[in-house]
């Protein structure tokens, strides 16, 4: 599977680098209250990909286990095929969105 690039290198979709860049130069600026705002809902976001993640490998372990229930089988296709979708972009979103953290931390000047 190829990953597409933005213009600043980031996969496409995020742009971690960029914001880290704006914040390190002093272009991107937040009050220390804007700044927490952001940083909490972005640690929320980090904790519900963690969870996706987790709930996909374990379905997949089940899958190779072999020998679950009709019922259990379902929902574990289900959730392999969800997760097989969109497992790049989770993987993905766990590096970036800590530099987007990171970034608004500076830019309140808490960094």
């Amino acid at each position: 599977m190829r990953s597409e690039r933005n213009a600043h290198g980031a996969p496409e979709g995020f742009v971690g680098d960029l914001l880290l860049e704006l914040a390190r130069e002093g272009r991107l600026v937040l009050s220390p209250e804007q700044a927490d705002r952001v940083v909490a809902e972005l640690e929320r976001t980090l904790e519900v990909i963690r969870v996706r993640v987790r709930r996909a490998e374990l379905s997949r372990r089940l899958r190779q286990a072999g020998g679950i229930g009709p019922e259990v089988d379902r929902l574990a296709v289900d959730a392999v095929f969800a997760g097989q979708i969109a497992a790049d972009t989770w993987e993905r979103a766990l590096v970036e969105l800590p530099k987007y953290v990171e970034a608004f931390r500076i830019a309140s000047g808490r960094a």
